[in-house]
């Protein structure tokens, strides 16, 4: 059965009702299954954290050694956001598979870690887990892009929430697998359970250094780490399943589309808009409107601002507990609870966040959050080095500020300009690049120089994001909303150049 000729406008209103017709409840499902994929990311993303002492002794190395290994996510992000970034342009129908293939392989090498036989295998493991994890962000933020298009910046909030709740609730199931800390007083040959001390708990300790008074040490033997890292596989696995369906939903929906020759020909027309060759790909002037000077300083910024929230973020996720542990004398449970009450922040950040996002400008709430950063790192420089309830009150702090700053910094960039593969890839880049240096840098400070140095690495993390943030606005400043109508872009960027032909006109 044919249909009749029809012309080009026809084709297109057909072809624009196809698209329109899915419902705002197959939306909102669809959306909420990125917001579990978020979610796993975080459980074996964030794994680390709770579970870097046990690494430590499982493998006979030290912290520095440990560190190396768990950066090498961030290097895997280096070439696995380049591949996403083409990928994503030149496959875009195919997102739903990558995120699919894309949590499997997270899955297996999240198993295999703890059974690691020494550091390199770790961190070739930790390598691919980092590499499949730019195809998940990059893919599933375009998927977002294409479900609610201008209405997005309140739902990358919100998928970005799913990874601040999956984070505290890793500590929850990894605590009871985690080795005991038993202390042996210098004075003494007495050898006690740590868990029993007073020391680590939520009361304050006005000079305390663990260190000082006794040698710490860990039972190999009780570490049983292998069934947290199978429980966050198993998480990875079963949301995996999901976007299997929605691929071979799309790829229906797309032959359906295509009914008739005319429909067909104007969906081919229309597919073929948005294809781009390589050098437009790569050109920034293809993300600001032809503006190359302009797309190129936000695209540079953009590296050292993701660049820097990569690598604080894994920095403190991974730390945080262990600094509670070695500078304070917190006991194993305090700690998890404290990197627990850490991501429970993290997340209640994120959702107000949401809200605050639909009362003021973005270019606000970028500031906004980068000061709360700077200020609540310095606060915690001056007085949680020695006490344990200024650690407890100002990590919450710095949690709340740095929770959306991620998020914000996606809306903020597609805001001024089209976030195109090019866009995310440098921001997956910087943080690769940013995650290797924070990393490399913390095992090495923490194990040369002592646990304090983790609130002098948290202040340059936060007092840095601040200046990136000005700098950004400031930058973003030169010309308005890339949603303002075209109209409105042409005088303000042609009003010039007429009046010199007029005053040409006239002499």
């Amino acid at each position: 059965m044919t249909s009749p000729d029809i012309t080009e406008a026809e084709a297109k209103d057909v072809v624009e009702e196809e698209r329109n017709k899915r419902s705002v409840l197959s939306k909102v499902v669809e959306t909420c299954f990125l917001f579990l994929t978020w979610l796993a990311l975080s459980t074996y993303v964030e794994i680390y954290g709770p579970t870097l002492i046990d690494l430590k002794i499982k493998l006979n190395t030290d912290y520095e050694q440990v560190a190396v290994a768990v950066s090498g996510r961030s290097v895997g992000w280096f070439p696995g956001s380049v591949l996403a970034g083409f990928f994503v342009d030149k496959f875009s129908g195919y997102c739903h598979l990558m995120i699919a293939l894309g949590l499997d392989i997270a899955a297996g090498v999240t198993v295999a870690i703890p059974w690691s036989p020494n550091i390199t295998y770790m961190w070739y493991f930790c390598f691919v887990g980092g590499f499949v994890e730019s195809f998940l962000n990059i893919a599933g933020t375009r998927i977002l892009f294409n479900i609610w298009k201008d209405k997005t910046t309140s739902y990358l909030m919100l998928i970005h929430l799913g990874y601040g709740i999956g984070s505290f609730i890793v500590p929850l199931y990894s605590n009871p697998f985690l080795a005991d800390k038993e202390t042996q007083s210098s004075d003494t040959n007495t050898t006690t359970k740590n868990s029993n001390s007073t020391s680590g708990s939520m009361l304050p300790l006005t000079t305390h250094n663990a260190k000082q008074n006794e040698e710490s040490s860990f039972q190999k033997e009780d570490s049983k780490i292998e069934y947290a890292y199978a429980i966050s596989a198993s998480i990875v696995a079963a949301v995996s399943i999901a976007f299997y369906y929605y691929q071979i939903r799309h790829s229906k929906f797309r032959k359906i589309a295509e009914y008739n020759d005319g429909v067909t020909t104007i969906v081919k027309k229309d597919n073929e808009k948005e294809d781009r060759t390589f050098r437009e790909i790569i050109n920034p002037a293809t993300c600001a409107n032809g503006r190359f000077w302009y797309g190129s300083s936000i695209l540079f910024l953009l590296f050292f601002y993701f660049g820097n929230i990569g690598g604080g973020d894994r920095m403190i996720g991974s730390f945080i507990r262990s600094f509670a542990i070695d500078q304070l004398g917190f006991t194993k449970d305090a700690a998890s609870i404290l990197n627990t009450s850490y991501w429970i922040t993290f997340s209640a950040g994120r959702l107000v966040f949401i809200f605050i996002s639909r009362c003021i400008s973005i270019r606000v709430l970028i500031v906004l959050e980068a000061s709360g950063m700077a200020i609540s790192s310095c606060l915690l420089l001056f007085f949680a080095g020695d006490n344990s309830l200024s650690l407890w009150i100002i990590i919450q702090f710095f949690s709340f500020f740095s929770a959306a700053i991620w998020p914000t910094g996606i809306a903020w960039t597609d805001y001024h300009i089209e976030l195109t593969g090019l866009g995310m890839t440098l921001q997956i880049f910087g943080a690769s690049v940013g995650g290797i240096c924070h990393m490399r840098l913390i095992g090495y400070l923490y194990e040369n120089f002592g646990p304090k140095t983790f609130l002098f690495q948290t202040l340059g993390y936060g007092v840095l994001q601040f200046i990136l943030a000005v700098c950004l606005d400031l930058v973003g400043a030169q010309h308005g909303n890339r949603f303002a109508t075209e109209d409105e872009n042409k005088v303000e960027i042609e009003m010039p150049e007429t009046t010199s032909k007029s005053n040409e006109k006239l002499d």
